[in-house]
Order: structure tokens, then C-alpha cells, then sequence
């Protein structure tokens, strides 16, 4: 929880740990020039001019008394004209954690104070250069998996999601206009009297645009998190090889020993624009071994949470009864049966999964070895998801879970409101609900937001975000 006040000058170091080729120390407050000025020794006297104009950037040596500290790029920017709204200054040095560090120490110790997670993000919306969800936006883009993750990311930071929220508060409003006139002036003959079909016909508009965005929810869930999609099997079917044949390198041991693999590895991955993230199992068998056991306890337990299960076959095998009752987990869930080893000579006959009720037969035959069949089994993959139009033409897409939530109790709150302009109510019950409508509402964009959200949502990001 941030507890000190917005006028206080905050640094942190905005790039990831670790040696790169610059490192960058933000400061963010109104003693952020004055702080910067007395360390930075620029190369050109005139230089010294940049700490008087904005957007400008000066190249010289910070430092400690008369020890050369690094080498730095110092960029000004004034306020309001910054992420923040407040005076931003960035201090580019070289990468290492030695140098970074050094310089952040230097700037703390001449008033500064580290920032808080999300702090500098923070400050953008208590000072409205954002709102709360363009706010959310900006973690999206920094955790986006795929290029259309990231254009959902950029345009709610944009504003997309902003702009249709306060559209369908405007419409609200004006049912608002309506029927508090009516209220203040229910003795006045010139008022006219409540129209409580166009009210009925807003409220329908509106409900069917919050049930589109709730709906969005799936696809845009996806988008930011990924499809859990199970690689499963008996042992020593293939399931590591058809890993590592998705990745292109190998990931996962591969023998011709039963069991090899013991635990649940994960790697994420971008088919045709959709994050899946790629978990193969231990072979399901019955053992006694303790170690493979966990490891088949593992397997049923991503099963059960997978979005979607590849169900993988030995071509070169009979179909056994450990195969049927993997096939039969599947069946109930969304799947893709995979026939491996179709370079081998083939022993399977499909014919003996005939009678488990849902399977989907339409069996993807391919070869891990040799990468035949990878190509249809991706196409498959993203066909799965996208199934029954799960992209819905939405040029606006849901991808935050508070927000899906928010929208939902918006609905609960419109509902009551139709009915209560169905039933011709009173216009103060009917005002009531529509102010309820609104209120829910706010909480995306924080017009209405609490406290306690807006740390659980700060909480998040990195500290120099």
C-alpha cells in the first residue's frame, strides 16, 4: 500500500536485473531535476542548459564528490507534459548492476525516495493523464505473449475500452436527464411526463453492448494468458518428442525407456498469433514406483484443468485398455487425438475407440521424428480455439478478470433496471437503478474505485513501472 504523499520525489531503476546494454534510473517529482543537477557533470558547459528545457538530453559523467561514477545519458522531461504529469527524469547508464545501482543510491541519498510497485504508473492516473483500465492496459503490454495480445493491450491503453465504457455511461446519463426532471418537477404542467418505452429501448441497447463485451471475455482471456493445452498419453507414446518437435529444439528428454518423463514441463507458445502455453505429461500407466505415481497424479490433475487436451496414440502399438480410458478423460473436454510414429509400421487399429461416446475421430496422423503432421496438428490447435467465432468481430476485447466482473455486476444492475421500466415504476426507483448502473461502471475507468482496488492492481507491476 502506498502511503506517502504524491509530492514526494521517487526513483527505481526501470530495466530488468541482470548485464544489458543500458540501464535506466526514472525519478519522478518535483526535486527530480534539482536532484539529477547536483550529480550530472556534463562534457560541454552548455550542456548544463538542458536541465532548462524540456524533452532535451545531455551526455557527461554522474558523480560521487570527485569519483567518476559511469558514463550517462541524462534525458529531461517537464512537467505535465510526461508519463507521470510530474518533472521525469531518466538517467541511461551502461548496463550492469554495479553501475545501476550505484547511481540509484546516489540519487536517494540527495532526497529521494524508491517508488512503490507500479508507482510511477500509479501517479499517471491520481494525476488524469490515464484511467484505471488504460493503467491496467500498461501491465498487458509488458506481460503480452503475441502480437495480437499486444494490439489488445495498445488499444485499451489507447483508450478503446475507456471510450465505450463513458459512451454507455452518456446514454445512461441521459435516461438520467429524464427522469430526474419528472422527479423535481412532477407539479409543473409543461414537464413532460416520463417515456418509459425510449428508457426501455437505452436499456436494451446498452445491455446488448455490456453482454458483447462480457462475451469478449473468453477471447481476450486467452489472449493475455494463453491456452493450457495438455500433451497426454500412456508412457512412451511420443508425448516429449511431439514437445520438442512444437519448439524445435529439445526441450524434454527422450528415450526409448517407458516413464522418462516424471513431472509436468511447460513452455509457452505462439501458433498463428495465439499464446498457448504447452504442458507435457508423465504417461499415464498404473506403477508402483512412488516417484512416477506423483508424476501420474500430476498428469490427471492438468487434465482436469487443460482448456484442451492432445490425446496422443503409439501407431505402432495395439490399442490397449490404458489408451481407452485416457481417450474417455478426453472425450468430455475439448481435444485433438494424435496418432505418432506414422513412420514406424503401424500396428493401431482406430476401430477400437468406436464406441467411447464424444471422441473426435477425426485422428491427426503424423510423425514426431520427422515433423510430419506438426503443421495440421497447429492448424487444428488455433481452429479449436477459435471455434463458434470466439473473436466475435470485436474491435474491443475483455482481457482483465476485474473487469469481466465489473461488467457482469453492470448487467445484474441493467436487469433490474429494465424491469423496473417495463413495470412503469416510479421514476425515483428506476433513477435508483440506472445509478447503480453507473457506479459499477466507474469502477473500470476508477471514477468510483476504492482504495483497496487500486493497491491490488498497483501491487502488480514491477517497481520502476
Amino acid at each position: 500500500m502506498i502511503t506517502n504523499t504524491p509530492f514526494d520525489t521517487i526513483a527505481a531503476v526501470s530495466t530488468p536485473p541482470g548485464e544489458g546494454g543500458i540501464g535506466i534510473v526514472r525519478l519522478s517529482g518535483e526535486r527530480a531535476i534539482e536532484i539529477v543537477k547536483g550529480l550530472f557533470i556534463p562534457y560541454k558547459k552548455r550542456a548544463s542548459s538542458i536541465f532548462e528545457k524540456n524533452f532535451s538530453m545531455g551526455v557527461g559523467h554522474i558523480k560521487d564528490s570527485d569519483r567518476i561514477v559511469d558514463e550517462v545519458l541524462v534525458s529531461i522531461m517537464k512537467s505535465p507534459r510526461t508519463y507521470t504529469r510530474e518533472d521525469v527524469v531518466e538517467i541511461n547508464c551502461h548496463g550492469g548492476a554495479v553501475a545501476v545501482n550505484e547511481v540509484l543510491r546516489l540519487v536517494l541519498e540527495r532526497g529521494a525516495r524508491i517508488a512503490e510497485t507500479g508507482e510511477f504508473t500509479k501517479r499517471a492516473f491520481i494525476n488524469g493523464r490515464i484511467d484505471l483500465s488504460q493503467a491496467e492496459a500498461v501491465l498487458d503490454i509488458v506481460h503480452a505473449k503475441t502480437a495480437k495480445a499486444l494490439e489488445t493491450a495498445v488499444c485499451q491503453l489507447d483508450g478503446g475500452l475507456s471510450e465505450k465504457i463513458n459512451d454507455l455511461v452518456g446514454r445512461l446519463r441521459g435516461i438520467l436527464v429524464q427522469l430526474e426532471a419528472a422527479i423535481d418537477f412532477a407539479d409543473e404542467e409543461d414537464v413532460a411526463p416520463v417515456q418509459y418505452g425510449d428508457i426501455k429501448n437505452t436499456l436494451d441497447s446498452v445491455k446488448h453492448e455490456l453482454s458483447e463485451l462480457v462475451r469478449s471475455y473468453d477471447t481476450g482471456r486467452i489472449l493475455r494468458n494463453g491456452v493450457l493445452s495438455v500433451i497426454s498419453g500412456k508412457p512412451n507414446v511420443g508425448k516429449s518428442s511431439i514437445m520438442n518437435a512444437f519448439l524445435r529444439f529439445d526441450r524434454t528428454i527422450v528415450t526409448s525407456i517407458p516413464g522418462t518423463t516424471r513431472d509436468v514441463i511447460e513452455e509457452q507458445l505462439n501458433i498463428n498469433g495465439i499464446p498457448f502455453i504447452l504442458a507435457d505429461t508423465a504417461g499415464i500407466t498404473e506403477t508402483e514406483d512412488v516417484i512416477e505415481k506423483e508424476g501420474v497424479k500430476r498428469s490427471r490433475s492438468y487434465m482436469e484443468k487443460a482448456q484442451l487436451v492432445i490425446v496422443v496414440f503409439d501407431g505402432s502399438e495395439r490399442i490397449d485398455e490404458r489408451d481407452r480410458e485416457i481417450a474417455r478423460n478426453a472425450a468430455g473436454r475439448s481435444h485433438i487425438c494424435v496418432i505418432n510414429k506414422s513412420d514406424l509400421s503401424q500396428k493401431i487399429d482406430t476401430a477400437l475407440l468406436d464406441k467411447i461416446p464424444g471422441l473426435d475421430r477425426n485422428f491427426i496422423r503424423m510423425s514426431a521424428r520427422t515433423g510430419k503432421g506438426l503443421r495440421e496438428l497447429e492448424r487444428r490447435m488455433t481452429e479449436k480455439v477459435i471455434a463458434g467465432d470466439t473473436e466475435g468481430g470485436q474491435s474491443i476485447l475483455v482481457t482483465n478478470a476485474r473487469h469481466y466482473s465489473v461488467l457482469r455486476r453492470a448487467l445484474q444492475e441493467l436487469k433490474h433496471a429494465l424491469k423496473a421500466a417495463q413495470s412503469k415504476l416510479e421514476p425515483e426507483l428506476v433513477s435508483f437503478d440506472v445509478k447503480s448502473i453507473i457506479d459499477v461502471l466507474g469502477e473500470i475507468t476508477g471514477s468510483i474505485t476504492s482504495e483497496d482496488i487500486m493497491n491490488d492492481i498497483f501491487k502488480n507491476f514491477c517497481i520502476g513501472k
